[in-house]
């Protein structure tokens, strides 16, 4: 493009970089130590941003910025361009890499387990160069990191939930739950048992979501299940059914990895009308890395065989 047709009102990455700074600290101050720059020079840098465009990006006061609803609008668009950016140079890359890189996967704790145990010791005989980083946590804070570009794509349970625009999911797997309890315990050899059967009972589990608490309340009645323990990691809350008398919601493939090492045993409740959706979850506006793209589909696979 000749310099005729350059838009001088553009942002560069790094104005951008820098106005993404400043919202995320709420302060210029602490945005330029951030940065390694000194606050007037930061000032003025996001002053003449402002006058370039011809809008007001922040409100200040002596507490702080804050994005006004031009500058929220600006910060949404411009940290997708950032995102853009580094998807561009890491397509550039993937011949140079070939079969090596960092994958940044962030997983809910329903498909962890499969994940971990079954996909990610594939994933590294088969491709010894890449480097997995595999985070466990609650699947709205893994949407909002991979909105930030923390992770090159999710495996979670997106029941109930809508996604933000720019990301796509896809089905991989959909899952009914079953109950156990420790060997020994009063319900494990009842039959007839229905989810209201376990009311009052305590129940460990990882941290749930409006649509299965609303389906829990009315399959189980008052007093319903109150949780007594609460931890994103099934082999810890397996540890602990084990060892006391609550009880715990899994999936038929996480209960049987559990029971290899636990005194564990599923209860026969017959009324579990509910299931989980396992979706993968990834930006819908850029490609996966050549590792990535290999390293999903042998979660994939994995997941589709458990």
């Amino acid at each position: 493009m000749s310099s005729g047709r350059y838009d001088h009102h553009a942002l560069s990455s790094k104005d951008i970089a820098q106005l993404i700074a400043v919202a995320d600290s709420g302060s210029i101050r602490r945005a330029a130590e951030a940065l390694g720059m000194t606050q007037p020079g930061l000032s003025k840098n996001i002053r003449l941003i402002e006058e370039r465009l011809g809008v007001c990006v922040f409100e200040r006061s002596t507490t702080g910025a804050v994005p006004t609803t031009s500058g929220l609008l600006l910060l949404r668009r411009g940290r997708q361009i950032l995102l853009d950016l580094q998807a561009i140079h890491r397509e550039l890359k993937q011949d140079q890499l070939a079969d090596k890189g960092v994958v940044r996967v962030g997983c809910g704790a329903v498909p962890a387990p499969v994940i971990a145990a079954e996909a990610v010791p594939r994933a590294l005989a088969a491709y010894p160069g890449i480097k997995v980083e595999l985070e466990v946590d609650y699947p709205g804070h893994l949407i909002e990191a991979l909105v930030r570009g923390d992770y090159d794509f999710v495996i979670c349970t997106g029941d109930g939930m809508a996604l933000p625009d720019g990301l796509s999911a896809t089905l991989l797997l959909t899952v009914v739950p079953l109950v156990f309890a420790r060997k020994g315990h009063p319900l494990a050899d009842a039959t007839g048992l229905t989810m209201a059967s376990l009311a009052g009972w305590k129940l460990a589990t990882i941290q749930t979501h409006s649509p299965f608490d609303a389906w829990l309340a009315d399959a189980v009645g008052l007093p319903g299940l109150e949780v007594g323990f609460q931890c994103d990691d099934f082999e810890l809350l397996g540890r602990v059914v084990e060892k006391s008398d609550m009880l715990c919601m899994t999936s038929d493939t996480v209960f049987r990895q559990l029971q290899r090492g636990l005194d564990i045993v599923p209860l026969a409740v017959a009324d579990i009308d509910l299931s989980h959706r396992i979706s993968c979850i990834q930006p819908g506006s850029r490609g996966l890395s050549g590792p990535a793209a290999k390293i999903l589909a042998i979660m994939k696979a994995a997941l589709a065989e458990s």
